[in-house]
């Protein structure tokens, strides 16, 4: 189980940081191509190779992933436009259709869960909306704070999925949150030895990293039996309130160059925080 939650995630992201490096010129290529599919290749590597066409909800979600994969490299590698209008449609699209092939049935038959699903891919799509507004005077603090802030969403997802009966999300959600700090790992890194740059994730890389996360916690939202629905909005409202986490962590700009990416994450991580104690104290008893 350490192998495959921990071990193997870690190795993937930290492949995936050093070998994005070696083409600075189509790095944001090359993260929107690699992130999904290394969801994919986590998935197998828990779940085994999923039938086609898929059996069961959750075995759809690599599919997803892979096509994501294919449609987000291609994105990056020649679409340019900054319109909030058409981040707005692509956040609704891309989010939209998963949910709706994946929990189709789900949602059609719980209520509850299409009314937190519904929800939660509204508050996305303002984020993404909001996130392209400020892209263009606070893109720096921005990068800063994304990749510890979608490393905090699937940490928080895969604890909120414990405490909501699915072990396999849990499981799914954990590896994430161990690729993406093999990725944060090697940034880390590269921080410390003077990379401004290090934490960069702007544009469809950035998107690739937050929709592989938000996926995670969307179909943890549709097929937990039993998950917290105030602890799944806390945890979306990580990647959402981006911009305004940006905003906080330059209080903090002054501080050690050691401590301030650490100082970043948990001020970006708040949100995913109080999800985690919600759901705990919810289930608690």
């Amino acid at each position: 189980m350490l192998t495959t939650i921990i071990a193997f995630p870690l190795a993937l992201g930290v492949a995936i940081a050093l070998f994005s490096r070696r083409f600075l010129n189509a790095q944001t290529a090359v993260l929107a191509l690699l992130v999904p599919l290394s969801a994919v290749a986590i998935f197998i590597v828990l779940e085994g190779v999923p039938a086609f066409p898929p059996v069961r909800a959750v075995h759809k979600l690599p599919y997803v992933f892979a096509v994501g994969s294919v449609v987000l490299a291609a994105a990056a590698w020649r679409f340019r436009s900054r319109s909030t209008v058409f981040a707005a449609a692509a956040a609704l699209i891309g989010l939209g259709l998963p949910v709706w092939w994946i929990g189709k049935n789900i949602l059609a038959s719980n209520n509850q869960k299409l009314i937190i699903t519904l929800a939660l891919v509204a508050i996305a799509v303002a984020g993404v909306v909001w996130s392209a507004v400020q892209r263009k005077t606070s893109d720096e603090a921005q990068n800063s704070v994304l990749p510890q802030a979608v490393f905090a969403t699937s940490l928080a997802t895969a604890l909120v999925a414990i405490l909501g009966g699915y072990m396999g999300m849990a499981m799914f959600n954990g590896a994430l949150t161990a690729l993406f700090g093999g990725y944060l790992l090697v940034s880390y890194i590269r921080h410390l030895r003077g990379d401004g740059s290090a934490f960069a994730l702007s544009g469809i890389s950035g998107l690739a990293f937050a929709w592989v996360a938000y996926l995670g916690l969307l179909t943890t939202a549709m097929l937990a039996p039993v998950a917290s629905s105030a602890a799944l909005i806390a945890v979306g409202l990580t990647l959402v309130v981006v911009p305004l986490s940006s905003v906080y962590t330059r209080r903090f700009s002054g501080a050690a160059i050691s401590v301030r990416p650490l100082v970043y994450g948990l001020v970006a991580a708040i949100p995913a925080i109080a999800g985690i104690l919600i759901a705990g104290l919810q289930f608690s008893g």
